[in-house]
């Protein structure tokens, strides 16, 4: 992060390797002065999307920059970017227990990039994750976007691009940060954790390594043991629903609603291939021995669908629970 970098094509001291695309863009735009005033940087989590922003952000505040968008790391500006206390870079996130990025955050950010930089360079605002803005705050940003001030950029970063106001949207260059190969990915992560990883860790991960390196210390396996007892139980065609719909609306359901999603795709991805799935091992004992797959596709379907009520929305998590468990014990057992 700290190195300046050492062509105008590729920039092998990026924070993550699979950054080179988008700085490349961005870098492109710098070179040909139709440098954009908002970026939206979108792409699913887990693929150090914040990291490229604070590192995209060093670049631009950076005071000894040659050609390029690019850091010295020694520059005035560069050592306060690394203490976190540069007064022209304004970090936006959701305050202390709070769920939303408030209209009052944004004002306060459109009155801040308003003033003349204390260094005799950018105004930079990070904004993250911009999904979560109220709709008071996205419109405050609007009007800012739409007569930007000189000098000025303001990054959203986020998982949702789609949850955003298309007029936020369209006023942004719009820069994808894209999952890597997963050969690639993979050596990556071996590199960082120098052991092997399952290749398990990183599908469930959706090609994210940043997340699957969280998951290869251990996590992924105690997931999956906390799981199974109940997703036999489910197979088994005995599970007490309402049991099992207590024990798993812990702070766990996020990802045990993620591990749901998996589990029952890969079982769909057996059933249609005849192939053994080391993730689903140890669960199927007492399905049907022809799945439907059918009400599979219409389980997963209502599962995926009540995980993003429950994200955006104050839904019971109990009974929402229940009846993601319903339709997947019914898909279990329907016949075809």
């Amino acid at each position: 992060m700290n190195h300046p970098l050492e062509s105008n094509h590729t920039n092998p001291h990026l924070p993550c390797p699979w950054h080179q695309a988008a700085w490349t863009l961005l870098n492109r735009s710098w070179d040909t002065q139709r440098f954009p005033h908002a970026i939206l940087l979108h792409g699913v989590p887990g693929l150090g999307k914040k990291l490229f922003a604070q590192w995209f952000a060093q670049a631009l505040l950076c005071e000894d920059r040659v050609e390029g968008l690019r850091s010295c790391g020694k520059c005035p500006s560069c050592k306060l970017n690394q203490a976190g206390s540069h007064p022209d870079l304004i970090l936006v996130s959701p305050e202390e227990d709070k769920q939303q990025i408030s209209v009052d955050q944004i004002r306060a950010t459109n009155e801040s990039l308003s003033l003349t930089s204390t260094r005799s360079g950018f105004r930079v605002a990070i904004i993250e994750p911009a999904h979560q803005m109220t709709i008071a705050a996205a419109n405050s940003l609007l009007k800012t976007l739409e007569e930007p001030n000189k000098n000025t950029v303001i990054i959203m970063v986020t998982s949702h691009a789609a949850s955003l106001l298309p007029t936020l949207r369209s006023r942004c260059q719009q820069i994808g940060i894209a999952v890597p190969g997963t050969s690639s990915a993979q050596a990556w992560l071996e590199q960082q954790t120098g052991k092997a990883v399952l290749p398990e860790v990183l599908s469930y991960s959706g090609g994210a390594p940043l997340r699957a390196m969280e998951f290869a210390q251990g996590t992924f396996e105690a997931l999956r043991q906390s799981m199974l007892p109940g997703l036999s139980a489910l197979t088994d065609g005995n599970a007490d629903l309402t049991h099992l719909a207590q024990a798993w609306a812990d702070e766990q359901l996020p990802e045990r609603l993620r591990w749901l999603d998996y589990w029952l795709s890969r079982l769909i991805r057996q059933e249609i291939l005849r192939t053994a799935d080391p993730v689903t091992s140890g669960t199927l004992h007492g399905a049907q021995q022809v799945l439907n797959i059918s009400a599979m596709y219409r389980a997963l379907d209502k599962l995926r669908e009540l995980s993003e009520r429950l994200r955006r929305t104050a839904l019971q998590p109990e009974l929402a629970l229940m009846s993601i468990l319903m339709r997947i014990h019914q898909s279990l057992h329907a016949r075809n």
